[in-house]
């Protein structure tokens, strides 16, 4: 028995027959070291409220951009302004794709405006349809567009080169779901308000976009059309894929109503033209890494990335800004560990990711025993957004309840156990502790091998992980601002894992490590690991 005694409260950890157990008690005449956040002195709503406002201030961060610099810029400036950290960059040149319009209403670059589509009927006439703006990465073009025939591929149809090729195929959003049963399949704790959820869980971050896109490139097509089933103004600027590859064919995002009139053209035998309004160049962008002293060399690694056209995309940082003030205004005593921020470009382009950059160097200290795990903190906060009604007509409309919120921790019980706790202590609402999101491959190391976003970067290095994520509507649509996101709930997501990190600071690595470090050994002698996700950095062009 273990027992860790911080100002009122205590984090007991019980090892029976290799069963960790953990529980937050309170005691009375404690030591002076937080067992928990203190609610009286971690960030309140309002000042969560407006450190993401002040995020969003330069306008939609977009890779390389002008306002993601500023936003880059911004990190370093708050970061340096908490007492006692250091703060470096990490400089590296990537493609970036940038629309070429302005904001109407605002700084920064607009996404919204950077497409078009044209139809000639066979009459002769020209119909302008509105778009919903153009698709990021696409190809591209002149302000002519590019074009050909109109043609309507529907979902039980491949894309290939007798039906797309020098055409325009409009096609339906290829989302997908799964059943809310699967997250008690890979659960550790499910809370009794989403276990009790019944039928599929649908996101539009569960699509093919990248699949379909690159099948359109060998295809030959002129040009694609992706359909929404809701109003255009409800999805205008949508900001996925975010694959970083560059498509060799121009595509556009339409509504529900314009998808219907695009559909009846392209049944008159009509032709269309798709222009995509945007600029693509290399260069250069960077992470923005801030560590706080502790006792002892060996860290705990923060991450979250700081490109995205949305305010839940990136909200994480926000988030860790306010954990590193938190951090920093307890003692060196009460600090036996480092703490590290990593504030990574280029998640809007993984190919490139600056995760992956920082991950590598991270792998290369906990090889050599300096990092204790890693914890990768993701869409904070947001609100449940799902559609209302059928048909074109149907509304996205907030259900009044959180999104749902998992928490993935890797293969270590004293992370999966102390996840849960920190679940429950702060009452998280629609929350899943999980093992991973994913079926386990027997033999494969780690056996599952998603934590859901960016946690992925430290767990398929074997780093232990923790991971907290969630995938709304409004993830990639910006139209719901700073409505998509409780700070309330994104405060009590804050504050759990404050209290996970306090939980883990002082044990031992090998104890905190779990599974990993034979996961480790084994990789040594040949085991399979996880498969690499590989994205080109060009697209296909026709037959290849």
């Amino acid at each position: 028995m273990r027992s860790k005694r911080r100002g009122g409260s205590a984090v007991v950890l019980a090892l029976a027959a290799g069963t960790v157990l953990l529980a937050f008690a309170p005691i009375a005449g404690a030591a002076s070291c937080p067992g928990a956040v203190d609610d009286a002195v971690f960030a309140g709503k309002a000042q969560l409220r407006k450190l993401v406002e002040q995020e969003n201030s330069f306008g939609a961060r977009i890779l390389g951009s002008s306002a993601h610099n500023k936003t880059l810029d911004w990190i370093k400036d708050e970061a340096r302004d908490i007492d006692g950290f250091k703060v470096r960059t990490g400089p590296y040149k990537v493609y970036r794709w940038l629309p070429r319009t302005r904001m109407k209403d605002g700084p920064g670059l607009d996404i919204g405006r950077a497409g078009a589509i044209s139809v000639a009927q066979p009459d002769g006439s020209t119909v302008n349809v509105p778009d919903a703006g153009a698709v990021h990465w696409s190809k591209p073009t002149g302000k002519r567009g590019q074009g050909g025939p109109l043609v309507y591929l529907g979902p039980d149809e491949d894309i290939t080169a007798a039906n797309a090729a020098g055409k325009v195929v409009i096609r339906d959003f290829p989302s997908s779901s799964l059943p809310y049963g699967a997250f008690g399949f890979v659960g550790l704790y499910v809370t009794p308000d989403l276990a009790s959820e019944t039928g599929d869980y649908a996101r539009p971050y569960l699509n093919s976009l990248q699949d379909e896109l690159l099948a359109a490139g060998r295809a030959g097509a002129a040009g694609v059309i992706l359909a929404f089933d809701l109003p255009r103004k409800q999805v205008r600027g949508y900001y996925d894929p975010h694959t970083g590859t560059i498509y060799s064919v121009p595509g556009v995002f339409v509504g529900g109503s314009e998808a219907e009139q695009l559909k009846a053209l392209a049944a008159k035998g009509g032709s269309a033209s798709v222009a995509v309004r945007a600029r693509v160049d290399r260069a250069k962008t960077r992470n923005v890494i801030a560590t706080l002293p502790g006792r002892s060399r060996e860290k705990i690694a923060l991450m979250a990335n700081t490109d995205g056209n949305s305010w839940v995309q990136e909200n994480g940082v926000a988030g860790m800004l306010a954990l590193g003030r938190y951090h920093a205004s307890l003692p060196m005593r009460c600090r036996p560990r480092t703490l590290e921020l990593a504030f990574t470009s280029a998640h809007d382009a993984i190919v490139e990711d600056g995760a992956e950059r920082y991950s590598a160097r991270l792998n290369a200290e906990y090889e050599a025993g300096e990092v204790a795990f890693g914890f990768a903190i993701e869409h904070l906060g947001t609100r449940e957004i799902l559609p209302a009604g059928e048909g074109a007509g149907g509304q996205l409309a907030f259900t009044g309840v959180g999104e749902p919120f998992l928490f993935a921790a890797g293969d270590s019980d004293v992370l999966r156990q102390t996840a849960v706790a920190v679940t429950q202590n702060r009452n998280l609402d629609r929350t899943a502790v999980l093992r991973g999101i994913g079926v386990p491959v027997q033999g494969q190391v780690p056996p599952i091998c998603s934590m859901g976003g960016l946690g992925n970067f430290f767990h398929r290095r074997l780093i232990p992980t923790l991971a907290m994520i969630s995938g709304p509507w409004s993830l990639y649509d910006p139209v719901f601002g700073r409505n998509a996101i409780d700070f309330g709930r994104m405060r009590a997501q804050l504050l759990a894992a404050g209290d996970a990190i306090l939980a883990l600071d002082d044990l031992p690595r090998e104890q905190i490590a779990g599974d990993y470090l034979t996961y480790r050994e084994q990789l040594a002698q040949g085991a399979p690991t996880c498969p690499p996700e590989i994205y080109p950095q060009f697209g296909p062009g026709p037959g290849e």
